[in-house]
């Protein structure tokens, strides 16, 4: 598989998890070890736009920069975060502004893969790993609204 292909099927994979869920369902923490399913899909976002687009999409716009804090998790090196028992007091973004966030990473992601070159090893790289890493975030959607609606 062509690795915009991957991309988009692990990215809308993890949409089509949450797509029984109601707003309200993906705005509540119910324990602090686990995170709102928005959050989830807001935290995978900004991990591309951080560890992948900005260094490697020449001009890239960040889709809010208040992103940086609220779905930052533990990268302490890449800047502060919001301690991860607060994450379900965040009403905003709305989960329309989330979806809206990720259709902009996406997007750009895209574009980024489809212009790197096949030695661009690096960029590739980075992404198989973000990819890796939304799909365990895939995991922790299922075990942490499972706990929500138990």
């Amino acid at each position: 598989m062509l690795p915009v292909d991957r991309y988009r099927a692990v990215r809308a994979r993890t949409v089509a998890l949450t797509d029984p869920l109601s707003a309200e369902d993906q705005l509540v923490q119910s324990m602090p070890d686990a995170s709102p399913t928005k959050w989830h899909l807001a935290h995978t976002s900004w991990f591309f736009e951080t560890f992948l687009l900005a260094p490697h999409e020449p001009g890239y716009r960040v889709f809010d920069a208040r992103f940086a804090f609220l779905f930052n998790s533990y990268y302490e090196t890449v800047g502060a975060h919001l301690p991860r028992g607060d994450r379900g007091l965040l009403s905003r973004p709305s989960l329309a502004e989330v979806l809206a966030y990720r259709r902009h990473v996406d997007d750009a992601v895209a574009r980024c893969l489809e212009r790197a070159d096949a030695d661009d090893n690096d960029a590739r790289a980075i992404c198989e790993l973000g990819l890796h890493h939304e799909e365990q975030h895939q995991e922790l959607i299922l075990t942490d609204i499972k706990h929500v609606l138990g």
